[in-house]
């Protein structure tokens, strides 16, 4: 699933032919989403127009175990990245942020490599780095790529970078947005004490 920025369908030709839609929109006649948020009965709450969490944040969901996890880390973020130059301006962004801190970049965009979804990567997510950058290619509405997912299966808190509500998708407060900041000084400091203050 890709953004508007990158389909070249032209649709308008077709105008009476779809009856039904199929993207990764929330309002679409099918919402398609890189994955799903679930309560621990097992009901799916998100992404939804209009997720309704029984609990709010990290604080709420978190337990002795996910701590343990969280103190132990020892790397500050890591961004996975296939497609640079986009749209966002997503490269611009996390090069300004690593003259502050460490980011380390795999994929087509960085100097580092290990494939994603390998168990290897996977562990090392989990056992070393903090933050995720889930930073998207384009900042449309509801466009929320597998990035966010990844963060959230490997225990790593993501901070965000998109067009999307996010509260639509997972629990409020638990991601970091760098939209709700009003400068890339302001979320480093966030990330730095996040990352000196782990409870």
């Amino acid at each position: 699933l890709e953004s508007p920025a990158h389909t070249t369908h032209v649709l308008e030709k077709d105008g009476d032919f779809f009856n039904l839609t199929m993207t990764y929109r929330l309002d679409s006649d099918v919402p398609w989403s890189y994955g799903q948020l679930a309560e621990i009965d097992g009901a799916v709450v998100g992404p939804s127009e209009r997720a309704l969490w029984l609990k709010s944040g990290f604080r709420n969901y978190a337990n002795q175990t996910l701590l343990g996890l969280v103190r132990n880390k020892t790397k500050m973020a890591a961004q996975y990245v296939s497609h640079c130059g986009a749209i966002s301006r997503r490269d611009k962004l996390v090069k300004e942020i690593q003259k502050s801190v460490q980011v380390d970049v795999y994929g087509n965009c960085g100097p580092m490599r290990c494939p994603l979804g390998s168990p290897r990567c996977a562990r090392m997510l989990t056992d070393d780095y903090r933050f995720y950058f889930s930073f998207e290619n384009s900042l449309c509405r509801d466009y929320v790529t597998e990035k966010l997912f990844n963060a959230m299966d490997n225990y790593v808190i993501p901070v965000v970078f998109g067009g999307a509500d996010y509260t639509k998708f997972v629990p409020p407060h638990s991601v970091i947005n760098v939209q709700d900041f009003k400068t890339v000084k302001e979320l480093v400091n966030r990330l730095k004490f996040l990352a000196d203050n782990p409870e």
